[in-house]
Order: C-alpha cells, then structure tokens, then sequence
C-alpha cells in the first residue's frame, strides 16, 4: 500500500495546499514521495530566458509590448534577452 495516497488536503501545509490548488493532489503526492525533505525554487519566466527567445521568435506579429504584458516581464528585458541571445 502507498502511504502517501492516504495525505488529504486539509492535512498538507499550506504551501502544499497551494500547490494542492493548481496541480491536484496526486501531484503533491507524488512530490511527497519522490522529493520529500528536498527544497525546490519555482523561478518566474524571466528566468528562462531560452523559452522566452522562443515565444518572441513564435510570435512575430506581435510588439514586444504585447509579449512583455504576456509574459509579465518589461520591454527592456525581452530586449536584453534579444541581445544575449544574438552574440
């Protein structure tokens, strides 16, 4: 039997119910089981810069004011990560 079936959501942290929210508990589940003890940071998508170069060269019909606002980064940044991404 798998212990980690048997976690109800109004047993988890609240950080875990969070999650619990957006992904499901079998999810959080399987995070129990294949992580517990571990620490994990979720970076925002500024931080993936490659993805980001993709999704402006995916979407050319749009400025990249409009991209900015999707991906919730500035203008400035979508051009810094041009710039990187072209040397």
């Amino acid at each position: 039997m798998d212990v980690y079936t048997q976690i109800h959501f109004d047993e988890l942290t609240d950080d875990l119910q969070m999650m619990s929210n957006a992904c499901g508990i079998e999810t959080v589940q399987s995070l129990l089981r294949n992580f517990g003890g571990m620490s994990f940071y979720i970076p925002k998508l500024s931080r993936l810069d490659s993805f980001v170069w993709k999704y402006v060269k995916q979407n050319p019909e749009k400025t990249f004011k409009q991209i900015a606002r999707e991906l919730k980064v500035s203008e400035q940044f979508l051009k810094t990560v041009r710039n990187k991404m072209h040397n």
